[in-house]
């Protein structure tokens, strides 16, 4: 379980910094859906800093999803 928690710490920040580079990026932009990617963004940030308050316990699914999430989300905004 500790080795879960330190991968999932580790992945958890290079994500936070591409994620808040791509947020000030989109938020420059004209883009139509711009407060809909910041709030999905916003979302996504968050949710790590939940597992370690403890109201997401770290488990196999986190681990399998939240990687998902983040790739799917990002591919989503690539153009943005």
């Amino acid at each position: 379980m500790i080795l879960i928690r330190i991968l999932l710490l580790a992945f958890n920040v290079a994500v936070v910094a591409y994620l808040i580079y791509r947020i000030l990026q989109i938020q420059k932009t004209d883009n139509p859906n711009k407060t809909w990617i910041i709030v999905i963004s916003i979302f996504l940030l968050l949710l790590p800093a939940t597992m370690l308050m403890g109201f997401v316990r770290p488990s196999a699914v986190y681990l399998l999803l939240y990687p998902l999430a983040i790739a799917v989300h990002l591919y989503l905004i690539r153009n943005s």
